[in-house]
């Protein structure tokens, strides 16, 4: 195969699906002060950095990161991440260089959640921290969203105006996480205002005392996957059709999977993107099979739009039931047909997706989903993308949370 060269550049409930119609009667929230509370920003795409990033165009964004979810090993990968957390909360910027109204602060905590007394701690880091930020910006009466438990215990203590928490996995299912993870979230449930969910199981199984309890649709950056250009090297240097894959390759992601898939299909070329948190040694070792390994997320869909199939070749359990794969819309965006395993937040699109019930159904999908890459076919998975934008997404998030403030 010839390498590539890193250096370059059933439909959603009517209730919850989002159009150009219905964004009409929605309201953006602007002029506001709101504080997150989640992962690190910047570090890879997730669903509060795209709503914040939305938001910040007409509020101010206090970004709190570097909270931890899962307890750390002692392997090298931790300890690289022991550096990167501490140079971002030693080297901390003032603002984002998205917008001039985005700002952060990483606190110096101690990621063992677990243990009540170091709890207390952090808590007490996290306010004094969070509270300075607040003083120091003069934020008034702030919005909270919280996409972390491990700050329950913070929630009605910074004067804010309404919490909203966004309930973006089962957190309590990940591996390595903290057994007071689960304890945490109760108290998120039972002081939240309001409660937005990525999956109809998140959305059973987490309501807030509050009963406001929402479906939190997954977005694309429409513009930054669909207007790309392409590839210095053509799609014409590759032998085939070319089976994709990109994002987080952790443990839910079947290599094996995969591994069947490519040792089935030689005539196929297969192109894996992303960084691995599992041995992928089988799987690099295939033939008609290039792993590029991370790639910076501005670059990706140059990468992508080379994809005659997207893959979502997850294992199905707990966990991954709970998942709404934000992959399934950019893949959409791309204008590729899918191919996924039986994930029920992936079947509400099962007029554009090949939904596969078994290992044996997915292999045996594969060509199928090649033989769907078609003009009329493609021109559909870019429209019903469009009504997914993240805009959409953080359009419809604040509607419901203006309508609390109102209240």
């Amino acid at each position: 195969m010839v390498k590539l060269r890193k250096e370059l550049p059933d439909l959603l409930p009517k209730t919850s699906k989002l159009n150009n119609r219905e964004i009409e009667l929605n309201r953006m929230l602007t002029g506001q002060d709101i504080i997150f509370f989640s992962d690190d920003w910047g570090r890879y795409p997730s669903t509060t950095q795209h709503i914040a990033k939305i938001l910040s165009k007409h509020n101010r964004i206090l970004w709190i990161g570097s909270l931890g979810l899962r307890k750390p090993q002692l392997n090298f990968k931790d300890f690289l991440r022991v550096v990167e957390k501490l140079k971002k909360i030693f080297n901390r910027p003032e603002k984002s260089l998205l917008h001039e109204r985005v700002f952060f602060s990483n606190p110096l905590i101690i990621p063992f959640h677990d243990n009540a007394i170091l709890r207390k701690l952090n808590n007490f880091i996290i306010n004094y921290v969070v509270k300075s930020r607040i003083k120091k910006l003069n934020f008034q009466k702030p919005i909270l969203f919280t996409s972390s438990p491990v700050v329950a215990d913070l929630i009605g203590n910074l004067n804010e105006r309404i919490s909203v928490y966004l309930c973006l996995d089962d957190y309590t299912l990940f591996k390595g996480a903290f057994n007071s993870l689960l304890e945490l979230e109760n108290k998120i449930l039972a002081k939240a205002d309001v409660v937005f969910s990525v999956s109809d199981s998140l959305l059973k199984s987490r309501v807030p005392k509050s009963g406001r309890n929402y479906f939190l649709p997954q977005g694309v950056d429409l513009n930054h996957f669909h207007y790309v250009n392409n590839l210095v090297k053509p799609k014409d240097s590759f032998k085939s059709s070319v089976i994709g894959f990109f994002g987080l390759i952790s443990n839910w992601v079947d290599i094996d999977l995969i591994i069947k898939c490519a040792k089935t299909y030689p005539q196929y070329s297969f192109l894996i993107i992303g960084k691995a948190e599992q041995n992928i040694d089988k799987l690099i070792q295939l033939p008609n099979l290039e792993y590029l390994g991370e790639i910076p997320y501005k670059e990706l869909p140059a990468y992508a739009k080379i994809f005659d199939v997207g893959l979502i070749p997850f294992k199905v359990n707990d966990l991954t039931i709970a998942v709404n794969p934000i992959k399934l819309i950019e893949y959409f965006a791309l204008g590729i047909p899918v191919l996924s395993t039986n994930l029920p937040e992936v079947k509400k699109f099962r007029d554009l997706v090949l939904v596969a019930n078994s290992d044996e159904e997915f292999v045996k999908f594969l060509p199928l989903a090649v033989g769907d890459n078609k003009i009329d076919r493609n021109e559909l998975r870019i429209s019903k993308a469009k009504d997914y934008s993240w805009d959409s997404i953080a359009e419809h998030v604040s509607q419901k949370v203006d309508c609390l403030i109102k209240e």
